[in-house]
């Protein structure tokens, strides 16, 4: 066995461990940050799911584990506030909820829950200087979910970019190569 051929060998074993591993379950296989609760992560997945519903030819975001990439984000890449206007939101869907039916909110009919998440939207944003609850938990369930693989590729086309490998292209004399 040659140099070149061993490489390659170790290249597509490394890439196959590295496939292997990857999480299929979308989000979930993030570790919860720290000082958020489970009940809190499922009432944004329920969020997340209503307002991405699965579909005939996707899931909705709530498979995805969307409430798990939200809290990661909000803790990650965002300001100490971005929390609080995570769990303003959480607090006030949990009370328009009960009042609505009595009920936690992921127990709400799908009707009453797309109504409540409809009013919230129209609210005018408050006073308040810094995030906003309503857009952080919107835009980041869109950015997870169709960053995640069952949003990217049944939801979405997907299509591999630069495309596929192939690595012995002749060039003819006075040919540019690619750059990517």
């Amino acid at each position: 066995m040659n140099r070149r051929t061993l490489l390659r060998h170790a290249a597509q074993l490394g890439a196959a461990a590295a496939l292997g591993s990857l999480p299929h379950r979308g989000w979930s296989a993030l570790p919860r940050p720290d000082g958020w609760s489970a009940a809190e992560e499922a009432l944004l997945d329920a969020i997340g799911e209503t307002i991405l519903p699965a579909t005939p030819g996707s899931p909705g975001a709530g498979s995805v584990a969307i409430g798990r990439f939200i809290l990661r984000m909000t803790a990650d890449c965002h300001p100490p506030a971005a929390a609080d206007a995570v769990r303003r939101l959480l607090g006030e869907v949990a009370s328009r909820a009960q009042a609505a039916g009595a009920r936690p909110f992921p127990e709400l009919p799908a009707a009453e829950q797309e109504r409540l998440l409809v009013a919230l939207e129209r609210q005018p944003p408050s006073a308040r200087a810094g995030v906003a609850p309503w857009r952080h938990v919107k835009d980041l369930t869109l950015l997870g979910y169709f960053t995640a693989e069952a949003g990217a590729t049944r939801a979405l086309r997907y299509d591999p970019v630069p495309g596929a490998y192939r690595g012995s292209v002749p060039l003819r004399p006075g040919d540019r190569a690619w750059a990517t």
